[in-house]
Parts: structure tokens; C-alpha cells; sequence
């Protein structure tokens, strides 16, 4: 169980319908998205009352699907699992004529983190937003102060609502590693997310973004779904937090929305964070009048099924960069698109050992 010291550094429970893991969709098939119900889906779960007392750290937590309300379609936009695709569809939805609305989404990469993540989960619920975290396993193992500690957290993420995807279990490059070894990362990863939130996870992420033509097949195997980013700032090596918001901002009034890659396990991505955030609500999208630019933030889910609705026209990210690029030479910060561009994964600086 936590520790009173421990407890002080988590969040209430913020509770009702979470986002965990999968469950099996019954057996109608769902037109929506033109999938069918062999297709996966992702569950909320089970709702925490604030205050109340977490489960026992060494036990895993259970749910009845039974008592969840309806499940909620996650689109198989990237069946085949390709990073090429990722890339593409971390870009969102194109936009028509005369439409102004942008959205955001936020994911966060390399926790859960006792010193940092119940700060994020603080800014995200004051603003009413839900994420995405990719976790490391090996963060969830053991029981040392630190391991329990981390469950907890863990813990709240998942009352908070937010949805949880692997990051492998010890952040290894897995196009460095043989493939027993990378398979073994994933599947150790899962493992370690599955026994805290009752579910093997859905979504993956492959550290740096690096993923081989066999591991993306391995993935299809597994039904996961292969979640890339479009928007970062380099939190893990770059310190200066107002550098780093304008260069979020920057890039994402010139993609027009996107993914947001940032790491919970970081001090200087608070501030970062709030910042971002509160430009975000003093530009947000006004219904009243559609044509003007503005941004609306969405959960991963929202996310890709507005770029189901509304496909980008192109085969792959560069191509749509391109374009981009031709489109905006008028426009001041064109360059923006083209830094992005050139580094898309992240640093090999991002993990923290433990």
C-alpha cells in the first residue's frame, strides 16, 4: 500500500470513465468507420471516486467489462502498421475551404515519473484535456520505494481518464536490437502496463519513433496501434521552457494542429505545458465563426477519427510537407515545417535511468 510520505505526491482521483485498455466490441459489426468487430476497441475504466484509497500495489487492478459502459472505436487507420503511414496520419485531417478549426492532441512519452507527472496530470485536468502516456515498463517492476511509488501514479493517470499506450519496457532502440530482443521489449512492456491497469495496451510507440519492416508486421500480429507524433520541441535536451513553447506554437499554427510529443519526466516541461495550453484556450476555435482559425483540443481517439472523416490527400509526410512548404513560402515562419521535417524522432537522450 502507499505510504503517507508517498501520497503527498499524488493527484486525487479525477474518476469517471477512463481510458485503459482494450476490450472485445460484441459481435455487431460497426459501420462508423467501415471496420468490423474483429477490430479492437478501447475500454473506459472502472470510475474512482476522488480521495478514495488506491488498490494494493502488487495487485493487478480488475474490471468486469460487463459494468463498463459501451466501448468507443479507436479507427484501424494503419492496418498493415507502417511508420511511413503513422507519420502521415499524426499529421490529422486535411482541411476544407473556409474551415478554421484546428485540433491538438497531447501525448507523453517515458513515464510514469513520482516528481513530474502528477504536475502534467494537475495542468491537463484544470484544463479539461485528456492525453495520451506511453509508459516504460520496467518503471511499473519491482518493489522498491520508487517502483511502488510509480504504480500510484500510474494509477492516477488512469483515473484521470487519459489513455495508456506502451513505450517498451526498457526505452531500447529496437531497430538496434536483434529480434528476439525487441520482441521481448514489447512484450515485456505490455506485460508491465497490463498487471497495473488490468488491460494489455492498445497503442505503441516505439522509442525515437524507430520501427523495421518485420517489428511493423510483429505489431499487425499483435493488433496494436502504431501512435507517432507530428509536433515536439526537444524537451529532453533543450531548457529553456519560453524557446520551447514558441517553437510549439510555431509549429503548430503552421501544420494547422497535430500531435504533440512531450516527456512527463522533465521539470522544464511544466511550464512548457502551461503555457502551451493556456495559448491554446486564448486561440481556441469559435462555432459562432467557423471560418477564423482556431484551435480545439481533443483526445487521441477524437483525433484520429476526424482524420478518418477528412484523409490527408497525399501518400506520406514528406509529400504533405512539401506542399506545405510551397503553400506558405508567402507566410512568415515557413521554415518551421522544414526544421520539423528534418527530425522527426526523438532524442536518444529521452530515458531516464533509474
Amino acid at each position: 500500500m502507499i505510504r503517507p510520505a508517498r501520497a503527498l505526491l499524488l493527484m486525487a482521483s479525477v474518476a469517471a470513465g477512463s481510458w485503459v485498455g482494450l476490450g472485445k466490441p460484441d459481435a455487431q459489426t460497426t459501420k462508423d468507420w467501415g471496420v468490423h468487430a474483429t477490430d479492437r476497441f478501447l475500454h473506459p475504466a472502472a470510475s474512482v471516486e476522488p480521495g478514495a484509497p488506491l488498490p494494493p500495489d502488487t495487485a493487478p487492478v480488475t474490471i468486469d467489462p460487463s459494468q463498463l459502459p459501451e466501448p468507443t472505436l479507436f479507427p484501424r487507420l494503419n492496418p498493415d502498421e507502417t511508420t511511413h503511414r503513422a507519420w502521415l496520419l499524426a499529421e490529422g485531417p486535411s482541411h476544407a475551404a473556409g474551415d478554421g478549426r484546428r485540433i491538438v492532441t497531447f501525448t507523453f512519452d517515458d513515464g510514469p515519473f513520482p516528481e513530474t507527472t502528477p504536475e502534467i496530470l494537475a495542468l491537463l485536468a484544470k484544463h479539461r484535456v485528456k492525453a495520451a502516456f506511453f509508459w516504460i515498463g520496467r518503471y511499473l517492476d519491482g518493489d522498491g520505494d520508487r517502483q511502488v511509488t510509480s504504480r500510484a501514479v500510474a494509477r492516477q493517470v488512469m483515473a484521470a481518464g487519459h489513455f495508456i499506450g506502451n513505450h517498451t519496457h526498457d526505452h531500447k532502440k529496437l531497430t538496434a536490437l536483434t529480434r528476439p530482443e525487441a520482441m521481448a521489449q514489447i512484450d515485456d512492456g505490455a506485460a508491465s502496463i497490463a498487471r497495473i491497469t488490468g488491460y494489455k495496451p492498445l497503442l505503441f510507440r516505439p522509442p525515437y519513433g524507430a520501427l523495421d519492416p518485420w517489428m511493423s508486421e510483429a505489431l499487425k500480429k499483435r493488433g496494436n496501434e502504431l501512435v507517432l507524433w507530428s509536433i515536439e520541441a526537444a524537451d529532453m535536451t533543450h531548457a529553456d521552457p519560453a524557446a520551447m513553447a514558441d517553437s510549439l506554437r510555431a509549429q503548430i499554427e503552421y501544420a494547422g494542429g497535430g500531435v504533440v510529443l512531450l516527456h512527463d519526466i522533465r521539470l522544464t516541461t511544466i511550464p512548457v505545458l502551461a503555457s502551451l495550453l493556456d495559448w491554446l484556450d486564448h486561440n481556441k476555435w469559435d462555432p459562432r465563426h467557423p471560418e477564423n482559425v482556431g484551435y480545439e483540443v481533443v483526445d487521441l481517439a477524437r483525433y484520429m477519427q476526424e482524420t478518418a472523416r477528412s484523409p490527408q490527400p497525399f501518400d506520406d509526410r514528406p509529400s504533405l510537407e512539401r506542399a506545405r512548404s510551397l503553400a506558405s513560402r508567402h507566410r512568415r515562419g515557413s521554415h518551421v515545417g522544414m526544421i520539423r521535417a528534418s527530425a522527426p524522432e526523438e532524442s536518444e537522450a529521452s530515458v531516464v535511468p533509474l
